[in-house]
Protein backbone atom coordinates (compact mmCIF):
# COMPACT_ATOMS: atom_id res chain seq x y z
CA UNK A 1 0.00 0.00 0.00
CA UNK A 2 1.21 3.75 -0.58
CA UNK A 3 1.81 5.06 2.51
CA UNK A 4 1.48 9.25 3.38
CA UNK A 5 4.73 9.95 2.18
CA UNK A 6 4.53 8.77 -1.40
CA UNK A 7 2.32 11.73 -1.79
CA UNK A 8 4.52 14.99 -3.13
CA UNK A 9 3.36 17.60 -5.34
CA UNK A 10 0.17 18.26 -6.98
CA UNK A 11 -2.78 16.15 -7.02
CA UNK A 12 -5.36 17.15 -9.69
CA UNK A 13 -9.11 16.52 -9.56
CA UNK A 14 -10.34 16.87 -12.79
CA UNK A 15 -13.88 17.08 -13.74
CA UNK A 16 -15.90 13.87 -15.14
CA UNK A 17 -16.54 14.91 -18.52
CA UNK A 18 -20.05 14.40 -20.33
CA UNK A 19 -20.68 13.91 -24.01
CA UNK A 20 -22.42 17.55 -25.05
CA UNK A 21 -25.73 17.25 -26.00
CA UNK A 22 -26.93 13.69 -24.42
CA UNK A 23 -29.68 13.04 -22.64
CA UNK A 24 -28.34 12.81 -19.07
CA UNK A 25 -31.18 10.27 -18.28
CA UNK A 26 -30.66 7.71 -20.95
CA UNK A 27 -29.51 3.82 -20.18
CA UNK A 28 -26.57 4.04 -21.28
CA UNK A 29 -23.81 6.38 -19.59
CA UNK A 30 -22.93 9.75 -21.24
CA UNK A 31 -19.51 9.83 -19.57
CA UNK A 32 -16.65 11.18 -22.33
CA UNK A 33 -13.90 8.36 -21.13
CA UNK A 34 -12.54 9.64 -24.58
CA UNK A 35 -11.58 12.79 -22.87
CA UNK A 36 -11.14 11.35 -19.46
CA UNK A 37 -8.35 9.58 -20.45
CA UNK A 38 -6.59 11.76 -22.94
CA UNK A 39 -6.70 14.56 -19.90
CA UNK A 40 -5.32 12.28 -17.30
CA UNK A 41 -2.30 11.06 -19.51
CA UNK A 42 -1.40 14.91 -20.21
CA UNK A 43 -2.25 15.57 -16.61
CA UNK A 44 0.35 13.11 -15.66
CA UNK A 45 3.04 14.44 -18.79
CA UNK A 46 2.68 18.27 -17.33
CA UNK A 47 3.83 17.01 -14.06
CA UNK A 48 1.03 15.87 -11.75
CA UNK A 49 1.68 13.55 -8.92
CA UNK A 50 -1.51 12.16 -8.32
CA UNK A 51 -4.90 11.87 -9.98
CA UNK A 52 -8.30 11.74 -7.78
CA UNK A 53 -11.39 11.35 -9.01
CA UNK A 54 -15.05 11.96 -8.12
CA UNK A 55 -15.01 14.95 -5.66
CA UNK A 56 -17.20 17.72 -6.30
CA UNK A 57 -16.55 18.59 -9.69
CA UNK A 58 -15.63 14.83 -10.40
CA UNK A 59 -19.96 14.77 -10.27
CA UNK A 60 -19.46 12.73 -7.20
CA UNK A 61 -23.20 13.06 -6.55
CA UNK A 62 -24.62 12.79 -10.10
CA UNK A 63 -22.93 9.13 -11.40
CA UNK A 64 -24.23 6.42 -10.45
CA UNK A 65 -22.36 3.60 -8.51
CA UNK A 66 -22.09 1.82 -11.69
CA UNK A 67 -20.54 4.61 -14.07
CA UNK A 68 -17.98 5.05 -11.56
CA UNK A 69 -16.78 1.51 -11.45
CA UNK A 70 -16.19 2.20 -15.75
CA UNK A 71 -14.66 5.46 -15.02
CA UNK A 72 -12.10 4.22 -12.39
CA UNK A 73 -10.99 1.19 -13.94
CA UNK A 74 -10.63 2.98 -17.69
CA UNK A 75 -8.80 5.99 -15.70
CA UNK A 76 -6.84 3.20 -14.14
CA UNK A 77 -5.71 1.70 -17.60
CA UNK A 78 -4.73 5.03 -18.58
CA UNK A 79 -2.57 6.34 -15.33
CA UNK A 80 -1.09 2.54 -15.11
CA UNK A 81 0.88 3.30 -12.32
CA UNK A 82 2.81 5.88 -13.01
CA UNK A 83 1.26 8.01 -10.68
CA UNK A 84 -0.94 7.54 -7.08
CA UNK A 85 -5.25 7.43 -8.04
CA UNK A 86 -7.62 8.17 -5.79
CA UNK A 87 -11.01 7.67 -6.46
CA UNK A 88 -14.38 9.06 -4.38
CA UNK A 89 -16.51 6.66 -2.04
CA UNK A 90 -19.11 9.09 -0.63
CA UNK A 91 -22.54 7.62 0.36
CA UNK A 92 -25.39 7.98 2.62
CA UNK A 93 -23.89 5.16 4.86
CA UNK A 94 -21.06 3.48 6.06
CA UNK A 95 -22.09 -0.17 4.92
CA UNK A 96 -22.26 1.45 1.27
CA UNK A 97 -19.10 2.91 1.35
CA UNK A 98 -17.16 0.17 2.60
CA UNK A 99 -18.48 -2.23 -0.39
CA UNK A 100 -17.67 0.58 -2.95
CA UNK A 101 -14.39 0.38 -1.33
CA UNK A 102 -14.11 -3.24 -1.66
CA UNK A 103 -14.42 -2.74 -4.86
CA UNK A 104 -11.98 0.30 -5.62
CA UNK A 105 -9.38 -2.00 -3.60
CA UNK A 106 -10.14 -5.29 -5.92
CA UNK A 107 -9.38 -3.19 -9.07
CA UNK A 108 -6.19 -2.34 -7.91
CA UNK A 109 -6.64 1.28 -7.15
CA UNK A 110 -3.97 2.96 -4.21
CA UNK A 111 -6.78 4.78 -2.50
CA UNK A 112 -10.41 6.01 -1.47
CA UNK A 113 -11.41 9.51 -1.36
CA UNK A 114 -13.95 9.53 1.22
CA UNK A 115 -16.94 12.36 2.65
CA UNK A 116 -18.70 11.94 5.56
CA UNK A 117 -22.14 10.10 5.25
CA UNK A 118 -24.74 12.71 3.72
CA UNK A 119 -27.40 12.30 5.88
CA UNK A 120 -27.36 13.52 9.60
CA UNK A 121 -25.11 16.35 11.12
CA UNK A 122 -21.93 14.62 11.91
CA UNK A 123 -21.08 14.30 15.70
CA UNK A 124 -17.29 14.20 16.55
CA UNK A 125 -17.79 10.79 17.61
CA UNK A 126 -20.04 9.12 15.04
CA UNK A 127 -17.20 11.03 12.60
CA UNK A 128 -14.06 9.39 13.86
CA UNK A 129 -15.47 6.36 14.34
CA UNK A 130 -16.93 6.08 10.88
CA UNK A 131 -13.26 6.36 9.76
CA UNK A 132 -12.44 3.94 12.42
CA UNK A 133 -15.20 1.72 10.95
CA UNK A 134 -13.16 1.60 7.17
CA UNK A 135 -10.05 0.95 8.56
CA UNK A 136 -11.53 -2.38 10.30
CA UNK A 137 -13.40 -3.10 7.55
CA UNK A 138 -11.00 -2.40 4.81
CA UNK A 139 -7.41 -2.28 6.35
CA UNK A 140 -6.03 -3.03 3.24
CA UNK A 141 -7.18 0.47 1.10
CA UNK A 142 -5.59 3.57 2.02
CA UNK A 143 -8.20 6.50 2.78
CA UNK A 144 -8.28 10.49 1.83
CA UNK A 145 -10.57 12.33 3.99
CA UNK A 146 -12.56 14.68 2.01
CA UNK A 147 -12.46 17.40 4.38
CA UNK A 148 -15.12 19.98 2.92
CA UNK A 149 -16.74 21.74 5.54
CA UNK A 150 -19.49 23.28 3.46
CA UNK A 151 -20.90 19.67 1.85
CA UNK A 152 -20.14 17.63 5.16
CA UNK A 153 -21.88 19.78 7.41
CA UNK A 154 -18.48 19.50 9.78
CA UNK A 155 -15.32 21.58 10.89
CA UNK A 156 -13.28 18.60 11.26
CA UNK A 157 -12.13 20.48 14.23
CA UNK A 158 -8.72 19.52 16.38
CA UNK A 159 -10.71 16.53 18.48
CA UNK A 160 -11.59 14.60 15.21
CA UNK A 161 -7.66 14.56 14.05
CA UNK A 162 -6.93 13.32 17.86
CA UNK A 163 -9.45 10.62 16.89
CA UNK A 164 -8.12 9.66 13.52
CA UNK A 165 -4.92 9.63 14.60
CA UNK A 166 -5.57 6.95 17.67
CA UNK A 167 -8.14 5.17 15.93
CA UNK A 168 -8.09 5.20 12.09
CA UNK A 169 -4.87 3.77 10.87
CA UNK A 170 -6.06 3.57 7.12
CA UNK A 171 -6.10 7.29 7.21
CA UNK A 172 -3.27 8.41 5.20
CA UNK A 173 -4.26 12.04 3.82
CA UNK A 174 -6.24 14.49 3.62
CA UNK A 175 -7.95 17.24 1.02
CA UNK A 176 -8.05 19.85 3.12
CA UNK A 177 -11.20 22.18 3.39
CA UNK A 178 -11.50 22.92 6.72
CA UNK A 179 -9.88 25.64 9.66
CA UNK A 180 -6.07 23.56 9.51
CA UNK A 181 -3.82 25.24 12.11
CA UNK A 182 -0.92 24.00 14.08
CA UNK A 183 -2.89 22.25 16.37
CA UNK A 184 -4.53 19.93 14.00
CA UNK A 185 -1.17 19.05 12.26
CA UNK A 186 0.77 18.57 15.94
CA UNK A 187 -2.21 16.19 16.38
CA UNK A 188 -2.14 13.74 12.91
CA UNK A 189 0.41 15.63 10.70
CA UNK A 190 2.72 12.02 11.60
CA UNK A 191 0.09 9.74 10.11
CA UNK A 192 -1.80 11.92 7.59
CA UNK A 193 -0.48 14.35 4.67
CA UNK A 194 -2.51 17.19 4.42
CA UNK A 195 -3.39 18.82 1.16
CA UNK A 196 -3.35 22.03 0.68
CA UNK A 197 -4.87 23.41 -2.20
CA UNK A 198 -6.81 26.38 -3.93
CA UNK A 199 -8.48 29.78 -2.63
CA UNK A 200 -5.24 31.29 -1.14
CA UNK A 201 -5.24 27.86 1.20
CA UNK A 202 -1.72 26.34 0.05
CA UNK A 203 -0.29 29.36 0.58
CA UNK A 204 -1.82 30.20 4.11
CA UNK A 205 -0.64 27.01 4.94
CA UNK A 206 2.91 27.68 3.83
CA UNK A 207 3.49 30.64 5.64
CA UNK A 208 1.71 29.27 8.69
CA UNK A 209 2.71 25.49 9.26
CA UNK A 210 5.27 25.15 6.32
CA UNK A 211 6.98 21.58 7.66
CA UNK A 212 2.91 20.75 6.59
CA UNK A 213 3.45 20.84 2.83
CA UNK A 214 4.68 18.29 1.07
CA UNK A 215 1.61 17.62 -1.38
CA UNK A 216 -1.39 20.05 -2.54
CA UNK A 217 -4.70 19.74 -4.63
CA UNK A 218 -5.89 22.12 -7.15
CA UNK A 219 -9.09 21.39 -9.47
CA UNK A 220 -8.08 24.09 -11.71
CA UNK A 221 -5.15 21.84 -13.14
CA UNK A 222 -7.90 20.80 -15.27
CA UNK A 223 -7.14 23.91 -16.69
CA UNK A 224 -3.48 23.05 -17.00
CA UNK A 225 -1.69 22.44 -13.96
CA UNK A 226 1.75 24.25 -14.93
CA UNK A 227 1.80 26.64 -12.18
CA UNK A 228 0.28 24.54 -9.60
CA UNK A 229 3.22 22.15 -10.66
CA UNK A 230 5.65 25.06 -10.37
CA UNK A 231 4.51 26.22 -6.85
CA UNK A 232 5.23 22.40 -5.47
CA UNK A 233 7.99 21.69 -7.26
CA UNK A 234 9.36 24.49 -5.40
CA UNK A 235 8.23 23.57 -2.29
CA UNK A 236 9.95 20.27 -2.60
CA UNK A 237 13.04 21.65 -3.41
CA UNK A 238 13.13 24.08 -0.44
CA UNK A 239 12.84 27.20 -2.68
CA UNK A 240 10.31 29.73 -0.65
CA UNK A 241 11.11 32.55 -2.94
CA UNK A 242 10.06 31.08 -6.12
CA UNK A 243 7.07 29.16 -4.19
CA UNK A 244 5.88 32.92 -3.11
CA UNK A 245 5.93 34.32 -6.92
CA UNK A 246 3.92 31.35 -8.16
CA UNK A 247 1.20 31.98 -5.57
CA UNK A 248 1.17 35.94 -6.29
CA UNK A 249 1.15 34.91 -10.20
CA UNK A 250 -2.03 32.38 -9.30
CA UNK A 251 -3.69 35.37 -6.75
CA UNK A 252 -3.52 37.82 -9.27
CA UNK A 253 -6.24 35.35 -11.62
CA UNK A 254 -9.44 36.72 -11.42
CA UNK A 255 -11.92 34.95 -8.72
CA UNK A 256 -14.16 33.13 -10.53
CA UNK A 257 -16.83 33.37 -7.50
CA UNK A 258 -18.77 36.42 -7.12
CA UNK A 259 -20.10 35.64 -3.78
CA UNK A 260 -18.41 33.16 -1.61
CA UNK A 261 -21.27 32.81 0.76
CA UNK A 262 -22.93 31.47 -2.39
CA UNK A 263 -20.17 28.85 -3.15
CA UNK A 264 -21.73 25.73 -2.01
CA UNK A 265 -25.00 26.36 -4.28
CA UNK A 266 -22.64 26.74 -7.46
CA UNK A 267 -19.90 24.78 -6.93
CA UNK A 268 -19.68 22.28 -9.67
CA UNK A 269 -21.74 24.44 -12.54
CA UNK A 270 -18.92 27.54 -11.91
CA UNK A 271 -15.92 24.95 -11.70
CA UNK A 272 -17.03 23.06 -15.29
CA UNK A 273 -17.63 26.61 -16.77
CA UNK A 274 -14.40 27.81 -15.85
CA UNK A 275 -12.14 24.75 -17.03
CA UNK A 276 -14.52 24.65 -20.45
CA UNK A 277 -13.48 28.71 -20.86
CA UNK A 278 -9.17 27.47 -20.21
CA UNK A 279 -9.63 25.38 -22.98
CA UNK A 280 -7.06 22.64 -21.56
CA UNK A 281 -10.20 20.35 -21.18
CA UNK A 282 -13.73 19.75 -22.84
CA UNK A 283 -15.70 19.04 -19.66
CA UNK A 284 -19.02 19.45 -20.96
CA UNK A 285 -22.05 20.25 -19.42
CA UNK A 286 -22.62 19.55 -15.82
CA UNK A 287 -25.39 16.95 -15.17
CA UNK A 288 -28.92 17.63 -12.98
CA UNK A 289 -29.85 18.83 -10.97
CA UNK A 290 -26.48 20.92 -10.47
CA UNK A 291 -26.77 23.04 -13.76
CA UNK A 292 -28.31 26.51 -12.23
CA UNK A 293 -25.68 29.11 -12.43
CA UNK A 294 -26.35 32.87 -12.87
CA UNK A 295 -25.23 35.18 -15.10
CA UNK A 296 -22.68 36.99 -13.15
CA UNK A 297 -21.25 33.61 -11.97
CA UNK A 298 -20.83 32.28 -15.39
CA UNK A 299 -19.33 35.51 -16.82
CA UNK A 300 -16.62 35.25 -13.25
CA UNK A 301 -16.10 31.77 -14.11
CA UNK A 302 -15.22 32.42 -17.77
CA UNK A 303 -12.97 35.21 -17.33
CA UNK A 304 -11.12 33.31 -14.10
CA UNK A 305 -10.49 30.39 -16.77
CA UNK A 306 -9.17 32.55 -19.88
CA UNK A 307 -6.93 34.34 -17.61
CA UNK A 308 -5.98 31.02 -16.25
CA UNK A 309 -5.10 29.83 -19.67
CA UNK A 310 -2.63 33.09 -20.14
CA UNK A 311 -1.30 32.55 -17.03
CA UNK A 312 -0.30 28.88 -17.70
CA UNK A 313 1.69 29.99 -20.89
CA UNK A 314 4.05 31.42 -18.28
CA UNK A 315 5.10 27.88 -16.97
CA UNK A 316 5.50 26.14 -20.28
CA UNK A 317 6.43 26.19 -24.44
CA UNK A 318 4.10 24.07 -25.47
CA UNK A 319 0.17 24.28 -25.91
CA UNK A 320 -2.13 21.19 -24.73
CA UNK A 321 -4.60 18.78 -26.22
CA UNK A 322 -6.28 20.97 -29.42
CA UNK A 323 -9.27 21.79 -27.44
Amino acid sequence: MITNSDLRGVMALPPTPFRSGADPFAPEHTMDLDEMTRVADQLIRDGVSTIGLCGTTGECATLTWSEKELLYATVRDTVDGRVPMFVGATALGTREVVEQMRIIRDLGIDGAFVGLPLWQTPTVENAVQFHADLSTAVPDLPVMVYANSFFFKFNYPLEFWQGIAARCPTVMACKVGFGFDRAVFDAAGAQVNFLHGEGGTLAAAYAAVPESVTASWATSCAMGPEPWVAAMRAINAGDGDAARAVFADIASVPLPIPDFADFAKYNLQLEKARIQAAGYMRCGPPRPPYTDIPPAWRDAAETNGKAWAVLRQRYTNSTVGGH
